[in-house]
């Protein structure tokens, strides 16, 4: 008998106009404290491409550095909901679980990076 499902976590920026559905949280949440992750005060969950589901047409990216990540906010409301992996050496898509309701955020459990860039 297969384990029962448990329902995806939905959320949004302040606005609505950018949406992510996901799976449970499989690990802690990552509170990143490198330079830029640092200064957005993001709480990310990982997850392949393929589990995550975006909606919105108000996705702004910001690429620096090396360019390898791409951080997507609301270009409404400003919220940063997301990054992805540019190219393909390590796909996967980290969720904001900042931008969680109350509730769901309140469960959450969360540790910290060393703060490496």
């Amino acid at each position: 008998m297969a384990a029962p499902q448990q329902p995806h976590l939905t959320t949004s920026c302040h606005c609505k106009a950018i949406r992510l559905t996901f799976p449970p949280l499989r690990e802690p949440a990552l509170e990143c404290l490198c330079s830029i992750c640092r200064r957005y005060g993001a709480l990310w969950a990982y997850y392949k491409p393929d589990e995550v589901h975006i909606e919105g047409d108000a996705i702004e990216a910001y690429v620096w550095g090396k360019k390898t990540l791409s951080f997507n906010r609301c270009r409404k409301c400003g919220c940063m909901t997301h990054y992805t992996v540019v190219g393909d050496t390590d796909p996967r898509v980290a969720v904001n679980c900042r931008m969680l309701e109350r509730e769901e955020f309140d469960r959450l459990e969360s540790e910290q990076s060393d703060g490496d860039e």
